[in-house]
């Protein structure tokens, strides 16, 4: 079996594969007989047959696309319910029957067998209890890692799709949408199951069978609508959008909620290490479920964990977020600047936005993900978990900060359950004075507060230089630790470039770092990683004796950091050597778990001249990876 990852979202690893001599693209769909003649289906998948001849208690079937075929033969587990401990079956070579819980020699048995597809054969009954069918995928994905393709049998329905998906379930069939159909069952992703009469009087679906008053029990509209919903998931896994298709589909099926909130509490790990550090994608936080993302998690726990506010700043002064991201482009915010501009001392002035769902955002983080791209209901109320997230985040920002004063221009009613929190603050000054943080008054107050508290204030040594570097520190404290950063901005450095392109160097012209702000986030340089010493968080290991030409592929990897995300800055090293830098296009333990695919993104390496090195790039013509360039591994 060969697998290739190119996408992730969630649990799913989008990409393809092969099992045998069938090729898929992954998330795959088994064409299940008998809804429709196969010269009349779509080409999404192979189709699933029963082979035949199978002896009593035993089931044969054929997975077949044109002339390649892979017949299954197993013994059927019974009961489906047992709670008892169940060994692996061998259904073909390099394809396993489980029938979970696995007892531990199982596991054991399973784990030296290295299956290529794992087929999860009671995955129906545990879809039904909702939280066994999380513990058991976890468990699989735990015990086997990411390499082989899990497949859950009859359980897909259209509005199931995109959450089976999410969870990692790579194979999926038409199976249970078919059954259903016959049973009088008219299938939509969006309700799940509706009156086929309110459908054909509407002409709701445009299938080629509803279109021709074709009788929805053939199953060939089933058949239509679970392929349309595995082509929606795949799209959305491209625009990294599957959380948002996931919740879109909550309310066709209580068990699709349950399985999410079990999925949110049991699985944080793995579906952190699976979402991507970087992303440009729109991401819109709707519902309660929204709150819960990894990428919301990740950037409130980073937020409490590495972020330190600029020593400079000694006065806080906390505004209400924007529609318009960054919020330094709203004419909100803008409005807000404008109000303060010319005052003395302004660089002392720390600006905070609060927002939900991600709590604080400072000024120096609004172009990180996913603060730069994401939209929100606004209503004014906050719930419990809203205001927690907010308060948790500002009692961080009180603790680490050396603020002598705190500006609160946001609205005093909707925003009085900060008032515990700030009560620990000696100075605190209320801005806002008719409800409206934009209108004249409200600013007049501003203005005159800040200046009350910045006039007394020291100038910032060195001037708007120093702030900007602290900026930009406390930003890279954000992604990679204090520690790290600490060591990437150890003085004497110097930056170069524009407020939208900022280059960090040595005081010998090394390049350190670079950041850009459609990015948001720093790519490493040569010079900066050496500053990390012999280990770091964000090392790659490259294999003895591989030579290193350009993007690393994952035969090429001998270890990586567990830490290290898709889309992170990492080193790649050898021995404790630095051979170059680049950006990890998996997370570190898919890069020793997958058997092929581009694990980093290369960047820069050493390049070795006579008794001198080099980088094979310059800084100053610093873009983004692209793939399909020369390869290592």
């Amino acid at each position: 079996m060969t697998r290739i990852v190119q996408h992730l979202d969630g649990l799913a690893l989008a990409g393809t594969a092969t099992i045998g001599p069938i090729a898929l693209s992954v998330p795959a769909l088994l064409l299940a007989a008998p809804a429709s003649a196969p010269e009349g289906r779509p080409a999404v998948g192979p189709l699933l047959t029963s082979a035949g001849g199978a002896e009593a208690g035993r089931r044969r079937l054929r997975i077949a696309e044109g002339a390649a075929v892979l017949d299954l033969d197993y013994a059927i587990p019974t009961p489906e319910s047992t709670s008892a401990a169940s060994e692996p079956i061998r259904a073909a070579p390099g394809v396993a029957l489980v029938h979970w819980p696995l007892s531990e020699p199982g596991w054991t048995s399973l784990l030296a067998e290295r299956p290529g597809l794992v087929i999860l054969g009671n995955a129906r009954f545990l879809f039904a209890e909702a939280e066994p069918l999380v513990r058991a995928v976890g468990e699989v994905r735990a015990r086997l890692g990411a390499a082989p393709l899990l497949w859950a049998p009859r359980v897909a329905r259209p509005s199931r799709v995109a959450l089976l998906a999410y969870l990692g379930v790579d194979l999926l069939d038409t199976t249970e949408a078919i059954a259903r159909a016959a049973e009088g069952e008219f299938a939509d992703a969006a309700l799940g199951a509706i009156d086929g009469a309110a459908a054909s009087a509407e002409a709701l679906c445009p299938c080629p069978a509803c279109r021709a008053g074709e009788d929805p029990r053939t199953g060939r509209h089933a058949e239509w609508a679970v392929v349309q919903e595995v082509r929606r998931a795949r799209a959305a896994i491209r625009e990294g959008r599957l959380r948002e298709l996931v919740e879109a589909r909550l309310t066709s099926e209580p068990v699709l909620a349950e399985l999410l909130r079990y999925a949110d509490r049991d699985l944080v790990g793995p579906l952190d290490e699976r979402s991507p550090v970087a992303s440009t994608a729109l991401r819109t936080y709707v519902l309660r479920e929204s709150f819960r993302r990894p990428e919301v998690r990740r950037f409130r726990g980073r937020f409490l964990e590495r972020y330190r506010p600029p020593p400079s700043k000694e006065v806080l002064l906390l505004v209400p977020c924007s529609q318009t991201k960054p919020y330094r482009n709203s004419p909100s915010h803008r409005r807000i600047v404008g109000a303060l501009e010319e005052l003395p001392n302004r660089a002392r002035l720390h600006l905070v936005s609060v927002t939900s769902p991600l709590g604080l955002v400072p000024r120096e983080l609004e172009d990180v993900p996913p603060a730069r791209h994401y939209d929100i209901p606004v209503t004014g109320d906050w719930d419990e978990a809203e205001r927690a997230a907010v308060g948790a985040a500002l009692s961080h920002l009180l603790a680490t900060g050396r603020y002598g004063a705190v500006l609160v221009h946001l609205d005093p009613e909707e925003y009085g359950f900060l008032r515990p929190t700030l009560s620990a603050s000696p100075n605190v000054r209320w801005t806002v004075v008719d409800g409206r943080a934009t209108s004249a008054p409200s600013l007049g107050a501003l203005r005159a507060a800040a200046l009350e508290t910045l006039g007394p204030l020291a100038p910032v040594p060195g001037g708007a230089l120093t702030v900007v570097k602290e900026e930009l520190e406390a930003l890279a404290g954000y992604q990679f630790g204090p520690g790290p950063a600490s060591r990437l901005f150890a003085p004497p450095v110097r930056l170069q470039g524009r407020p939208w392109f900022q280059r960090l160097l040595d005081v010998g012209g090394q390049d350190l770092a670079s950041w850009r702000e459609a990015r948001g986030l720093f790519h490493l340089a040569l010079g900066g990683a050496r500053r990390w010493g012999p280990s770091s968080p964000y090392d790659v290991e490259v294999r003895e004796d591989l030579p290193l030409r350009g993007d690393l592929f994952t035969p090429g990897v001998a270890a990586a950091s567990p830490a290290i995300r898709s889309g992170d800055a990492v080193r790649l090293v050898r021995g404790g050597e630095l051979l170059g830098v680049g950006e990890a296009a998996l997370p570190g333990a898919l890069m020793t778990e997958l058997p092929r695919g581009i694990a980093v993104y290369g960047r820069h390496r050493v390049r070795v001249s006579g008794a001198s090195e080099a980088t094979d790039t310059a800084m100053a013509s610093d873009t983004d990876p692209a793939p399909g360039r020369s390869s290592s591994g």
